[in-house]
């Protein structure tokens, strides 16, 4: 073998490893370099708060680096939304998108961002039911009897929403206007003031999610009524919307999302990781105890879902004229 040949195959041997290596560094999933920021849009303590934490805690371990749950409540959800479209696309920021902020909370509101196509959406990871609770000593044994008291005391029946934009506020703002009574909506920054200001008897009612659980598996409070299709497994006795004998229902949802231009890498990465990590055993006994439906949908499925649920609201703010629509 001549020196040139002997030169050339060694030469090849000691560069076969590096190639090798540096393409496989090149192919290496993305993965953040310090800590991730994931916004709340509402209240600490409530359940989609609750909910974004143990999702949290549960994809750390594949990202490698913590993830700290930064609350930026205010205006339905939209305040945390504005602030996601102004993060730099660089996988360090997400932010929690749902029904409330994205489809609901814009009817009511003009926004200088688009609540569908301003993001980058990533996952949907449930559908949280919605409970109308009363204290345990309340008159309302029934939603029924509820909207009776507010037909004979015009503005009286005083609840508590988790904020004005809140899909609580707009669904039952759609029941007053098809009852054609009148009530007085107190809004909170999300849904545990709002159960809290019910057990402290500063409203007659509370529509809220999960959070409002504890108080009534502790017998303070009472469900009289859910504005899902859904029922609740826990509590089965309690009447669902087509029960009650109403032809419409709340089909809420509650996911991640990431600012506008995420580029692709990051965003495939962040998605596959948060639908694996609701599998997590912790994440899911939270969403249990929070009576929320686990959903595992995909980045590639939620731009049409936003979009929809974006529309059937839109109908809901004019045919009742509330919001943008009012007057």
């Amino acid at each position: 073998m001549n020196t040139h040949r002997r030169r050339f195959l060694t030469a090849s041997a000691f560069a076969a490893p590096a190639l090798l290596a540096g393409a496989a560094r090149a192919q290496a999933p993305w993965s953040p370099s310090r800590q991730v920021s994931f916004l709340g849009p509402f209240a600490a303590g409530g359940a989609f708060d609750v909910t974004q934490r143990a999702l949290a805690r549960a994809v750390e371990p594949a990202m490698g680096q913590p993830i700290a749950v930064m609350n930026r409540p205010g205006a339905g959800g939209t305040i945390m939304l504005s602030e996601l479209t102004r993060a730099h696309p660089d996988g360090h920021t997400l932010g929690l998108l749902s029904v409330n902020s994205n489809a609901v909370a814009p009817q009511l509101q003009t926004l200088n961002f688009d609540p569908v196509l301003g993001f980058t959406p990533l996952m949907n990871y449930g559908s949280f039911l919605t409970f109308i609770a009363v204290a345990a000593n309340s008159p309302f044994g029934t939603v029924r009897e509820m909207v009776e008291f507010a037909r004979r005391e015009p503005g009286n029946l005083t609840i508590g929403v988790a904020g004005i934009g809140a899909n609580s506020h707009l669904n039952m703002a759609r029941l007053a206007a098809e009852e054609n009574i009148e009530v007085t909506f107190v809004p909170f920054t999300g849904g545990a003031p709002a159960a809290t200001a019910l057990l402290g008897g500063h409203v007659m009612v509370a529509v809220v999610a999960g959070e409002v659980l504890p108080a009534v598996r502790g017998g303070q409070l009472r469900l009289i009524g859910l504005l899902n299709a859904d029922k609740s497994e826990e509590f089965p006795d309690v009447p669902n919307m087509p029960e009650m004998g109403y032809s419409w229902a709340s089909r809420p949802w509650i996911g991640m999302g990431g600012p506008p231009g995420l580029p692709e890498p990051i965003a495939a990465r962040w998605s596959t990781a948060l639908l694996e990590a609701t599998e997590d055993a912790a994440f899911l006994q939270t969403m249990r105890n929070l009576a929320i439906v686990p959903r595992r949908i995909g980045r590639a499925e939620m731009p049409a879902m936003m979009a929809e649920s974006y529309a059937e609201h839109e109908r809901i703010a004019r045919m009742i004229r509330i919001g943008r629509f009012a007057g």
